[in-house]
């Protein structure tokens, strides 16, 4: 796993290196104009032409003049441009995200972009194409027979958690017997979340335990980069909790670090689950148990229907 130090330094490579592109076109495009020795004149006029503006007060007569000066330099600055095949949107860089203008930032937080480039990092990492993703729009609930008007509810309201502000929603648990469709429907979360340029992290609980293990016995100034893309992204999807296995002082220990972090700092997790909640109680004790089904942090939702493998 590439801790997230490493991850936010590529992705502000990436930013970068797309930023200095953009404005090595523009300058690309500049250069190639003032080969056109009229533009190349009448750009320089303009350039004086604004340092005399700069000397008046604006509405003075001396102001006027210069300013229509500048309207008479510029409508042959179009033409010229036109006639090398450019325009003056060609001159200034054009940056991909019109938000940040490539740096990754809005008002200091994490632009979309950025985003973007840290689930693109963390798919490629786990092995996830998107493309073979499902969605909550092409989903067939007929596979789910007589279950189905129940299913649909649940996909919709699943979906609507992924999007949506919920209050002090911050968890959503879903349980259930194997082959009933949670990871199907995770996966369409995940898709969701990712068409929403939300940060998500989807792992099995296997895999997490792997990083528990990691975290556990990892230097104490390399800890924190390991556990912080679970903990500070903004949809965290662990799939079939349980399936791993209990290790003393790692498992449950961590597990509730992580559950109970990202619900103070209202982060929204879904946990799959083919355990009952008294099962859970029963394995990863009272302080998990209480992070998971605690009903005014979370949504807890049993997954009806029959094994749909079998059905098939």
């Amino acid at each position: 796993m590439i801790n997230k130090q490493n991850f936010n330094l590529t992705i502000q490579n990436i930013l970068k290196d797309r930023r200095e592109k953009a404005k090595q076109v523009a300058e690309d495009n500049l250069n190639l104009a003032l080969k056109n020795e009229k533009l190349k004149q009448s750009f320089y006029k303009v350039r004086g032409l604004q340092v005399d503006l700069s000397k008046f007060d604006n509405g003075s007569a001396e102001a006027k003049q210069i300013l229509a000066e500048i309207e008479k330099e510029r409508v042959i600055l179009r033409e010229e441009l036109a006639n090398c095949g450019l325009t003056k949107e060609d001159l200034k860089p054009q940056y991909s995200c019109k938000l940040c203008n490539d740096t990754g930032f809005v008002d200091k937080k994490k632009c979309s972009c950025f985003k973007a480039e840290q689930n693109t990092l963390y798919l490629n990492e786990c092995g996830i194409n998107k493309n073979s993703l499902p969605s909550f729009d092409k989903v067939d609930y007929q596979v789910f027979g007589s279950y189905k008007d129940d299913v649909k509810k649940i996909y919709t309201l699943t979906q609507s958690f992924v999007t949506k502000e919920n209050g002090t929603k911050t968890n959503l648990v879903l349980y259930g017997q194997t082959g009933v469709g949670k990871t199907y429907l995770t996966e369409c979360a995940l898709n969701e979340a990712l068409d929403s340029d939300l940060y998500t992290v989807y792992t099995t609980a296997f895999k997490l335990n792997e990083v528990f293990i990691n975290y556990h016995i990892a230097k104490l100034d390399e800890k924190q980069y390991i556990l912080s893309p679970y903990l500070t992204s903004d949809l965290l999807i662990i799939d079939d909790l349980g399936s791993e296995n209990i290790l003393m002082n790692v498992t449950i220990e961590y597990l509730y670090l992580l559950l109970d972090t990202r619900s103070r700092n209202g982060l929204k997790t879904i946990i799959t689950t083919n355990l009952t909640p008294g099962k859970i109680q029963d394995t990863y004790e009272d302080r998990v148990f209480s992070r998971i089904f605690n009903k005014q942090i979370g949504l807890q939702i049993t997954m009806p229907g029959e094994d749909l493998r079998f059905k098939k």
